[in-house]
């Protein structure tokens, strides 16, 4: 039997926040709930899940660690990803395409870094990401 991982997401603690937080990973990102263990599973992972801890951080503090909090990658459509993203108003702190991926760094209603790559540049409904104002061209 495979142990179960879970990772621990820092929270901001703020009236409001944890059904902010639960509401940006189950129905954005699509993860799924656990309600037996109080954990949201990560789709296609089953023996991974997250679980939201309150973090002594205040919203706007100047010491907020601007590092990611984790990383995924998809296979391709990455400009409609980030369409459907932004549609449901996700905030994007960087979004770039380098000689070798497309590249976009989101944050979650705590402000937690989740960085999004993808090596391919195929997008099914061809979307064009280039017009964003955030958006860098790098190579």
């Amino acid at each position: 039997m495979m142990k179960r991982f879970t990772i621990h997401v820092p929270m901001l603690r703020k009236k409001g926040m944890l059904e902010q937080m639960e509401a940006f990973y189950e129905e954005i990102l699509r993860y799924e709930r656990d309600s037996e263990l109080n954990v949201f599973r990560v789709p296609g992972h089953l023996s991974l899940a997250i679980c939201f801890k309150y973090s002594n951080l205040v919203e706007g503090s100047s010491g907020k660690d601007k590092n990611s909090l984790y990383e995924f990658f998809i296979e391709k459509n990455f400009p409609s990803v980030c369409r459907d993203l932004k549609e449901k108003g996700v905030e994007f702190d960087m979004l770039a395409r380098t000689p070798g991926f497309y590249f976009a760094r989101i944050l979650d209603p705590s402000g937690n870094s989740i960085e999004i790559i993808s090596e391919s540049f195929e997008d099914d409904s061809n979307f064009d990401i280039s017009s964003w104002s955030i958006y860098q061209d790098i190579g």
